[in-house]
């Protein structure tokens, strides 16, 4: 869009309605908007900010999308205002001592985006937060409208970008696709065959495209299926088939129709070189009911726990400590006693009695999620990484988390980021630092 086109459409901003005012007045906390508006064929955007209590509104951006591109206009308290170069999601407020504030809106009279040419943007199929960036995305490439369509709508993501004392999202887009193509089969890299085999695992894409590279001559029904096994594990995949001579395909197969995620197959095979089985016997490496078996052995293992793990064990108790928490009837603590992550698992009829080793030596945090009633009784068992990623919750027989306990693990997931964002900056530094160094000696080399 050029210069001229922009100021021109800077003076075309039709009012906000009556009814709109008044629907952002009311309220007494603060709270930003984003009115949607047209004018011929064009669709403007109004951004607004209102303050606490009975202050005026306050318009602070402005946005146009037309056939021919978009703008974005700024100013300072809604006058004067002036084209800006970058575009970007529209920002309310700046930081200011004692007001607490975000830049998130709610979009008022969306019915307008249909009433414009951005009709066939899929504008309200799009569920993130950055719509503006989205329309701004259509308007250059149209042909986004497909992906939207047919289920391939997450390859457009949003993606945090800027350092960590300055972070901010945006909007991009899987960098497989081939924008200069109005064939959606073409844009996603896809033939008939593909396409189809895909329907209803659009999830995979991603996968599939990495499989299918490392596996040109698999079928697309067994790239699938193993896309869906292994997502983009291909380390935990050979490892796997390395260990029960199996071929990667049925492997795959097995587990699908088993519905055993990798992790706990892996698991289940270790459970069995510590019995000492023959892991190329099918019959061990693929038993009929894998559920059935794995809790079997799950109970009668007995696993050894030596002085040395105890001692191990107790001087990392008082640094977990911290890792403790509670809130909504619920909390989470760290197990007393090795012995106690044994029972854990025992009574839960999962494998968590395997991980007391890797507990005591640090390499993982086992936590025991309890009623708060019930501190002593199993209910969920958790195993933390060692910069306090969630890696997974485990009920009774491996079931998954129910909405109570969900709500728990996202209050807590935020409980660990205040812990460890440090922690984490800090190993983050360090891989770019050995990236760096890498790079250097194989120039050097």
């Amino acid at each position: 869009m050029k210069k001229e086109r922009k100021e021109e459409l800077l003076k075309e901003f039709p009012p906000v309605p009556d009814d709109i005012i008044k629907k952002m007045s009311q309220g007494r906390f603060a709270h930003n908007y984003a009115v949607m508006l047209t004018r011929g064929n064009e669709l403007f955007v109004r951004c607004f900010h209102k303050y606490t209590g009975k202050a005026p509104l306050i318009e602070r951006q402005r946005f146009v999308f037309a056939k021919d591109g978009c703008c974005r206009y700024g100013s300072y308290r809604g006058k004067e205002w002036a084209i800006r170069t970058e575009f970007r999601e529209p920002v309310f407020c700046a930081a200011s001592y004692g007001y607490n504030f975000d830049n998130s809106y709610s979009v008022l009279n969306m019915e307008a985006v249909k009433k414009s040419c951005m009709k066939y943007s899929c504008a309200e199929q799009y569920n993130g937060t950055l719509l503006m960036e989205y329309l701004q995305l259509y308007c250059k490439h149209p042909n986004v409208e497909y992906l939207m369509k047919t289920g391939y709508d997450h390859l457009v993501e949003e993606r945090d970008v800027g350092y960590y004392w300055s972070v901010r999202k945006t909007l991009g887009t899987h960098p497989n696709i081939n924008w200069k193509s109005n064939d959606l089969l073409k844009m996603l890299g896809l033939n008939r065959t593909e396409f189809k085999a895909l329907k209803g695992n659009e999830g995979c894409y991603d996968d599939y495209l990495n499989w299918r590279e490392k596996f040109p001559r698999y079928t697309p029904e067994e790239l699938i299926a193993v896309s869906r096994v292994f997502k983009s594990e291909c380390g935990t995949a050979d490892k796997l088939c390395r260990i029960t001579g199996l071929r990667l395909t049925r492997l795959a197969r097995y587990l699908s129709e088993q519905e055993v995620r990798s992790r706990d197959y892996s698991d289940y095979l270790d459970q069995c070189r510590l019995l000492g089985y023959d892991l190329h016997d099918t019959a061990i490496s693929m038993p009929r009911d894998f559920e059935a078996i794995h809790t079997r052995l799950s109970e009668m293992i007995s696993y050894k726990q030596n002085e040395e793990m105890n001692k191990l064990f107790e001087e990392r108790y008082a640094e977990r400590k911290a890792l403790e928490y509670r809130g909504g009837g619920l909390l989470i603590r760290q197990p007393e006693t090795l012995a106690e992550i044994e029972a854990e698992g025992k009574d839960l009829h999962h494998c968590v009695g395997g991980y007391g080793k890797r507990h005591a030596q640090g390499t993982l945090h086992i936590m025991f999620i309890r009623r708060a009633d019930k501190p002593n009784e199993a209910y969920y068992t958790m195993e933390l990484g060692l910069h306090g990623e969630i890696r997974q919750v485990r009920g009774l027989r491996n079931c998954e988390p129910n909405k109570k306990v969900k709500a728990l693990i996202e209050e807590y997931r935020q409980y660990l980021d205040s812990i460890f964002n440090e922690d984490r900056r800090s190993k983050k530094h360090k891989n770019k630092v050995l990236v760096a160094a890498n790079k250097e000696t194989a120039v050097t080399a």
